[in-house]
């Protein structure tokens, strides 16, 4: 392969050096690259900066031709690289997803593949940019755009999460030198402050949601702080009325199958500390054996037409059927405006759950453990906010300390 050359261009009162790529059979090709410089900025500090990027090229022409030598199938690698580097960003994103179906959660790929089919589309579509010309330039005008519409800097990280995940893979095969999200500027994110309700707001909520379809899921959610997808994974096989514990090891979420989107149970959890055991309360205890007595009530009146497919799990239905997560989100909607409660979504019953533990003197740690969060920091980024008993120590400890004699 021909060395890498280049000459100095301004576009847009920006410097940018134009790269001359040779391929196998020297056919050239140029790519625009951002030097990051204000062109009213001096010459010779751009020059010094194509220099390097010059450099850069070719240090990674040689690392390619080194990794080639040790492939048993030179060509067909150059091929798969020279393949994945003409594609459009689009076209690599989709085939990324594809290729991930087996390590990702269902609800993954199906979020990632409303981003590409969605704002990123319509961003990079009709652009022309392939992969190997990607730079950290336009994925900051990407990011821009999203600013523009008004989307959080929490949802930009979901399009930069996927895009650097996919060009990282693609980083770790050699199919390419770079990842360019390592020089763009990473989305900020909020602190989120989570909505939760006050121990009354929820004893009342409670109260009124006795006669709901959706009891069960909203009891489990506030009792033991379970996302949604966890309430409706519950078993009847997870709980041990004996030794008064409950497990938390499956889960039901709303998956693509054939196009539709329907209620699928996974064994696999969000993280490892999803999955926990826990002390079985004995309010919670009474309803579910009431409720458990009910089901078996209703296979039989209804006979033939009870589904008897899901009767190992918890929350189904009176006629047998599993609870899909979407009707859980909407009932829980319709009974806070019928009785006239302030609106919160379902997860926030977790934080409320959480926030009450906390008030009550429970320490960060144990809450981690009992909500299955993957870290601490996890739960102190969330709930922080909410600690003022440690604070309070803190005052009355430094008081003590510092005190006027």
């Amino acid at each position: 392969m021909k060395e890498v050359t280049g000459n100095l261009q301004v576009k847009n009162g920006k410097y940018y050096v134009l790269v001359n790529l040779y391929d196998r059979s020297g056919k050239r090709s140029i790519k625009w690259v951002s030097l990051g410089l204000d062109s009213k900025g001096g010459k010779k500090a751009a020059k010094a900066r194509m220099a390097e990027v010059l450099e850069e090229y070719n240090r990674n022409q040689r690392k390619l031709l080194r990794a080639v030598s040790k492939k048993k199938a030179p060509e067909q690698f150059i091929q798969q690289r020279e393949q994945v580097q003409y594609q459009t960003v689009t076209e690599f994103l989709t085939d990324w997803i594809n290729l991930s179906s087996g390590r990702l959660q269902p609800s993954t790929i199906d979020g990632y593949k409303k981003l590409v089919d969605g704002r990123i589309t319509e961003f990079f579509g009709d652009s022309g940019i392939t992969v190997g010309d990607l730079t950290g330039e336009d994925l900051n005008d990407f990011y821009a755009c999203l600013e523009e519409a008004g989307l959080s800097g929490t949802s930009a990280l979901r399009y930069h999460g996927l895009i650097h995940a996919a060009f990282k893979y693609a980083v770790k095969k050699e199919l390419l030198d770079d990842n360019p999200c390592d020089h763009a500027d990473r989305p900020k994110q909020e602190r989120y402050r989570a909505s939760f309700y006050s121990e009354e707001e929820l004893k009342d909520l409670l109260t009124a949601a006795r006669d709901s379809p959706v009891f069960i899921p909203i009891m489990l959610a506030a009792y033991y702080g379970l996302r949604r997808s966890e309430a409706l994974g519950l078993k009847w096989s997870n709980i041990d009325f004996q030794t008064k514990t409950i497990s938390i090891s499956h889960k039901v979420i709303e998956a693509n199958v054939d196009g539709k989107f329907q209620a699928k149970g996974f064994d696999r959890m969000k993280n490892q500390s999803s999955n926990r055991t826990l002390p079985l309360i004995e309010d919670v205890e009474n309803e579910l054996l009431y409720h458990r007595q009910q089901q078996k009530m209703n296979a039989s009146v209804l006979w033939g037409a009870y589904c008897h497919e899901y009767d190992d799990h918890v929350c189904t239905d009176s006629t047998g059927k599993l609870l899909r997560p979407n009707y859980i989100s909407t009932q829980f909607g319709k009974l806070l405006k019928e009785n006239g409660f302030r609106h919160i979504r379902f997860h926030d019953l977790r934080h409320t759950c959480a926030s009450l533990l906390l008030k009550n003197g429970v320490p960060m740690k144990a809450i981690q453990e009992w909500l299955g969060h993957s870290t601490f920091e996890v739960t102190a980024n969330i709930y922080a906010h909410l600690d003022y008993s440690s604070k309070e120590r803190s005052a009355a400890k430094i008081a003590q300390v510092l005190a006027i004699k």
